[in-house]
């Protein structure tokens, strides 16, 4: 797990803390998937952080999460451990699985790069003219 530490300072085993973007990017290089069980997302940033660094993603099944990963990351119900598992086991278990998501991944990150939203943005703008 990386990050600062939060909600109430909880010990968690393999805590890596706070990277560098570097680092962070390597870990993404190594890490096997990335599972991103949030329940509420304004935009799933890690995601593209993950899919840009050719990690497979595992989300939750919501909306915001959807239309960030798109076809290039397994979906499931953050509430249910057993979901979670299952696709932890799916990528784990089928390497040409986890391959095709991290080709997937790394297209659908392609779509997200400042020139193409500052395009979105200045149609959304000609738009409401």
């Amino acid at each position: 797990m990386v990050g600062a530490r939060g909600w109430g300072g909880v010990e968690v085993a393999g805590w890596v803390g706070r990277t560098t973007d570097e680092e962070l990017a390597a870990l993404y290089r190594g890490a096997r998937c990335l599972v991103y069980p949030s329940l509420y997302e304004g935009f799933g940033l890690p995601l593209l952080e993950a899919m840009h660094n050719g990690c497979p993603v595992i989300a939750s099944d919501i909306a915001a999460l959807r239309e960030v990963g798109g076809d290039a990351a397994l979906y499931c119900d953050a509430l249910q451990p057993p979901a979670i598992a299952a696709a932890l086991r799916v990528l784990i278990e089928h390497p040409a699985r986890r391959d095709e998501l991290r080709e997937r991944g790394r297209a659908r990150a392609g779509q997200f790069g400042w020139d193409a939203s500052a395009q979105a943005l200045l149609a959304l703008v000609e738009a409401t003219r």
